[in-house]
Order: C-alpha cells, then sequence, then structure tokens
C-alpha cells in the first residue's frame, strides 16, 4: 500500500494569492499553511509507522511529497519548470496571473504558451509537468519510505 503525504500546500498558487506577503518561508511559499501540512505529515507517519508494527506483512510505503515539493522548488530550473508559483492558466494579472475572480475556464482568462515550464496550472492543480516531476521521484528517487522499488520486490517475492 502507497500512502501519499501533503504536499507544500503552500505553495499552491490560491493560498500565496490569499495570504499577506509577511507570511512566508524559506522558499517563497506561505508558512502558516505549511505548517499545516507538515503537522499533518508527522502525524501521518507516526501512523503509518503504528501500522506497521501491527501488520509487520504488510507493505506500506509513505510518498514523500512534502520533501518531493520542496526538492522541486528549489530545483526547478534544472527540471526545466521556471514559472513556480505563477499559474498557467489564468486571468493575465497580478504577479500569479491569478483572480479569484476569473479563475481559469472564465472567459477572461487564457492559457500560457509553455505548460511544461510551470508548476501550477491553475491555482489549485499542478501541471502534468510537475506530476510527472513528482511521480519520478516517487518512482525512482528518495522520496518514498521505503524505496519504491522495496514494495515491487516484495510483490515479486509474495506472487
Amino acid at each position: 500500500m502507497v500512502v501519499q503525504g501533503l504536499p507544500t500546500t503552500g505553495c499552491l498558487t490560491l493560498a500565496m494569492y490569499l495570504s499577506p506577503e509577511s507570511d512566508r518561508d524559506d522558499i517563497g511559499c506561505v508558512a502558516t499553511v505549511n505548517n499545516q501540512s507538515y503537522i499533518h505529515n508527522t502525524i501521518l507517519k507516526t501512523n503509518i509507522q503504528n501500522l506497521r508494527r501491527k501488520y509487520p506483512k504488510a507493505v506500506i510505503v509513505y510518498a514523500d511529497y512534502w520533501n518531493a515539493y520542496r526538492s522541486v522548488i528549489k530545483n526547478a530550473p534544472k527540471l526545466g519548470l521556471h514559472e513556480l508559483y505563477k499559474v498557467c492558466c489564468g486571468s493575465s494579472g497580478g504577479p500569479y496571473n491569478f483572480d479569484l475572480s476569473a479563475i481559469c475556464g472564465s472567459k477572461s482568462t487564457s492559457s500560457c504558451q509553455n505548460p511544461s515550464e510551470y508548476i501550477n496550472w491553475d491555482g489549485v492543480h499542478l501541471t502534468e509537468a510537475m506530476y510527472k516531476v513528482v511521480s519520478e521521484m516517487f518512482l525512482s528517487g528518495p522520496f518514498t519510505q521505503p524505496p519504491f522499488k522495496y514494495l515491487l520486490r516484495s510483490k515479486q517475492s509474495s506472487g
């Protein structure tokens, strides 16, 4: 079983749009919102550990979305992502290309030319490019505990 933690929800454009500039963390996202996600994930990981002890034959993989997302923000240019907080589908206004009264799909909105360079699609959802990077981090990177390959080996040996 794979259990995914919350991402850094304070990096979603909607959260940034609604919060004061004074509420930012070390990666430029909304500190108070990211703190809530972090606390949630800490509790989730404790509960996963309890389940692992209770069911030692079960393989429970924790997908660390929190740290994967932070890694993307810190390494975005190397990953081909150049717009960290601005939405691809938006209203062409403000620092985030986002307006709550003109969300993606409204008549006054448009999509960007290169969605593969954006992290945020519409303020709440991520782009395909971001999902691709994060999924690769889960499948072959250090952001699952135990590593995802362990889950596959466990499946093969029990099959």
